[in-house]
């Protein structure tokens, strides 16, 4: 049965490659302070850091920023806590085509969403999530740096953290590094 996933993670990497070619995306300067919509992308497998989520959210939402978060739901249910959050989006099994790439409207809508700005809150490095964030054209694209191959993964900022990964210190150095490169005078 690992065989025949490894082929289909093979061949979504493939159709990946040949739809990222057409993609073009602008990258103008980044300020963060012009930021209008941001888009977050969140493994669900750590339910336990839905606490940190929402604190992110309610940051964002108190900037003046309009969130979208497309959650990963490994089960086949959505837990009650985040049932009912109009912020959220959620990506199942079902949701994948053969090769693990994302077809449900909800991915396609997030994929053609033009955001400001995505953060992946990816720990796992879950090729659903990565694949949305490889499509996404928003000009500025953060993520964790937990894979071997750093030049495969479609993050303009990446974020070391250590292991265990620990979501809070994860978005506290995503905001801070992004402020960072936000003002002209530490910009390089």
């Amino acid at each position: 049965m690992a065989i025949f996933s490894n082929l289909r993670l093979k061949a979504g990497r493939y159709l990946l490659s040949k739809r990222l070619s057409s993609l073009r995306r602008i990258q103008p300067e980044f300020n963060l302070e012009k930021v209008k919509k941001v888009g977050i992308l969140w493994d669900a497998t750590y339910e336990k850091d839905f606490q940190h989520l929402a604190a992110l959210n309610r940051q964002l939402s108190d900037m003046d920023k309009s969130v979208e978060v497309m959650v990963w739901i490994p089960g086949k249910s959505v837990p009650d806590r985040l049932t009912g959050l109009t912020y959220m989006k959620f990506l199942r099994k079902t949701d994948l085509n053969w090769a693990f790439m994302p077809v449900s409207e909800d991915a396609k809508q997030f994929m053609a969403t033009r955001f400001d700005l995505v953060i992946d809150i990816n720990p796992s490095s879950l090729f659903q999530l990565s694949a949305l964030a490889a499509l996404s054209p928003a000009p500025m694209k953060a993520g964790p740096d937990v894979t071997d191959e750093p030049g495969k993964t479609p993050y303009d900022l990446m974020i070391k953290t250590p292991k265990p990964f620990s979501i809070a210190l994860f978005i506290d150095q995503t905001m801070h590094y992004l402020s960072m490169i936000s003002s002209p005078e530490t910009r390089a």
